[in-house]
C-alpha cells in the first residue's frame, strides 16, 4: 500500500468517526442543545469537511461521489430472426457521411404475399437494397420487396436516435426518439399501423373490415383521420387537431376510371386558425374536373 493511499484512508476514517460521534451525542443526550453548542458542532463539521477536501485535492482526487454528466449510450439488444411467429432476416442499412453517417438495424420478411399486407395502411415501410436504407414509398412488387418486420434501430453518428418495432411494414408497439445527449424526446404507441389509442369502427362483427379510424393520442383527437368503403378502398382522409379539421382533406369515389378523387378541401393550419374551408377541386368518377378553385395554396 502506498503512503498516499494510507494517508487517504486515515483522513476518511477520521471524517467518518467525527460524524458518528456527533450523531451519537445527539441521540444519547436528553437535553435540547443550546444554539451555541449546535452552531459549534456545525462549525467543527464544516472545518473537518474543508480540511478533508484540501487533503484530497493535494492527492489529486476531485469530487468524490459526483455523478457523471455524460449519459451512457443505450445498450444494444440483439435482433432476433423471428418476430410474432414469422421468420425474418437481418439487414443493415448505411448511408450518409461525416456527422450525418446513418446506420439502420432491422429485420425483414421476404416473399410477402399481397394478402399479408394490410389494405388499410397508407404507408408500408420496407428495405430498399439499392439505397441501403428503409423507405416508405409505394411498393411496385410486393413479392420481392423486403418488408420491415420486427425490431428496428437507427443510429446517426454512432448515437441511437430512434427505435421501435414493425409489423408487416407498419409501426407497432412503442416507438421512441432520442436527442444528442440520449435524452428521450418523443414516445408514441402504435397498434399495427395506427396510434394505439385510436377509435376504430368496423363494418363486420369479426372486426376485419375497417370503416373509420379516429386518431387519438394522450386523450386528444389528433392526427390522421381515415375512413374506408366496405371493399377496403379509401373513402376520406385528412388531419385533425384537437377534433378540428386542418390542412388538406380529400374525398374519394368508391369506383372510377382515371382516378377516384372526388373532392379536395383546404382548412386552416391549426385549430386556432379561423380560415374558412375552401373547396379546391371536384371531379366526377371519370376524373373529369367539375370545379377548380382559382385560389392558390402553399
Amino acid at each position: 500500500m502506498s503512503k498516499n493511499s494510507l494517508f487517504l484512508g486515515i483522513c476518511i476514517l477520521c471524517l467518518t468517526t467525527s460524524s458518528l460521534l456527533a450523531q451519537s451525542k445527539a441521540i444519547t443526550s436528553s437535553k435540547k442543545p443550546s444554539l451555541d453548542s449546535t452552531q459549534k458542532a456545525k462549525d467543527e463539521s464544516a472545518n473537518w469537511k474543508k480540511e478533508s477536501k484540501a487533503i484530497l485535492s493535494e492527492l489529486g482526487i476531485q469530487q468524490i461521489g459526483a455523478k457523471s454528466k455524460t449519459s451512457p449510450k443505450k445498450k444494444k439488444t440483439e435482433i432476433k430472426d423471428e418476430y410474432e411467429g414469422v421468420k425474418t432476416e437481418r439487414r443493415i442499412g448505411s448511408y450518409g457521411s461525416g456527422n450525418r453517417a446513418t446506420v439502420e438495424e432491422l429485420n425483414v420478411v421476404k416473399y410477402v404475399e399481397d394478402e399479408a399486407l394490410s389494405p388499410y395502411s397508407l404507408e408500408i415501410w420496407w428495405y430498399d437494397p439499392a439505397q441501403s436504407r428503409v423507405v416508405n414509398s409505394p411498393i411496385k412488387d410486393s413479392k420481392n420487396a423486403q418488408i420491415c418486420h420486427g425490431p428496428y434501430r437507427k443510429f446517426v453518428h454512432d448515437n441511437l436516435v430512434e427505435e421501435g418495432h414493425f409489423y408487416m411494414g407498419v409501426k407497432d408497439g412503442r416507438w421512441e426518439n432520442y436527442g444528442p445527449e440520449f435524452e428521450l424526446e418523443n414516445k408514441q404507441y402504435y397498434k399495427k399501423g395506427f396510434p394505439a389509442e385510436s377509435i376504430i369502427s368496423y363494418y363486420d362483427k369479426e372486426q376485419k373490415k375497417i370503416k373509420e379510424v379516429i386518431p387519438k393520442a394522450y386523450g386528444k383527437i389528433v392526427g390522421q383521420y381515415l375512413s374506408f368503403f366496405p371493399n377496403g378502398l379509401l373513402k376520406e382522409e385528412g388531419k385533425l387537431d384537437d377534433s378540428v379539421k386542418v390542412g388538406r382533406w380529400r374525398e374519394y369515389h368508391e369506383k372510377g376510371s382515371g382516378g377516384r378523387l372526388k373532392k379536395e378541401w383546404r382548412y386552416g393550419k391549426d385549430k386556432f386558425d379561423t380560415f374558412a374551408p375552401v373547396l379546391v377541386q371536384e371531379r366526377d368518377n371519370q376524373a373529369k374536373i367539375i370545379y377548380q378553385s382559382t385560389q392558390k395554396f402553399d
